[in-house]
């Protein structure tokens, strides 16, 4: 069944629909909650907040975009709320938060692969706590989830032109922090 069927359904109240749509949606959501927080219970709770907003407003959810491209701006109104209610909270996850996120995101097929993926991880995080939520944002949704810069400018109801602002800040940033971590070494 294509999706527009599943998302028609459940917008008359097929909760099985729905479940095939979370099924389909949450680790997007949660990838992007998490990244956003860098806070494994955090990103829980925000993604549980934005199917319970998505259920709610379904009707609302007219598909002049892709039900995907909705959902991103459901979850990057949370996380950009969130976010600014945590102003002075710096984003750095704890070494809890990144043995939860090891057991859940890299799996031990390969514990080599598993240990430079973890690494890679630790070092993003770091970097992308470090940039202001709308750049952190619009990196994540570019660079990591590989959204077109009008996909971001729908999620985010902002123009083109403030994305391309957004990314190239938020990357030009990321580029210095990377250079200064090899001067550290």
């Amino acid at each position: 069944m294509d999706e527009a069927r599943i998302v028609e359904k459940a917008r008359n109240g097929d909760q099985e629909a729905f479940g095939v749509l979370f099924e389909q949606y949450k680790n997007m959501v949660w990838s992007v909650a998490y990244r956003m927080t860098y806070d494994f219970d955090e990103a829980e709770d925000l993604a549980q907040d934005v199917f319970v907003s998505a259920w709610k407003n379904l009707g609302s959810f007219r598909g002049d975009s892709s039900f995907s491209t909705w959902l991103y701006r459901i979850t990057a109104n949370k996380s950009l709320n969130h976010a600014g209610k945590r102003k002075n909270v710096r984003v750095v996850p704890g070494e809890e938060t990144m043995a939860k996120v090891d057991e859940a995101m890299f799996m031990r097929n390969n514990p080599q692969l598993s240990i430079e993926q973890m690494e890679t991880e630790k070092t993003l995080a770091e970097f992308l706590g470090r940039l202001e939520p709308e750049r952190r944002l619009a990196v994540i949704l570019r660079e990591l989830e590989g959204l077109s810069y009008e996909e971001i400018a729908e999620a985010t109801k902002v123009p083109v032109g403030t994305v391309r602002s957004r990314l190239a800040r938020g990357r030009r940033e990321l580029e210095e922090m990377a250079a200064g971590s090899g001067d550290r070494q």
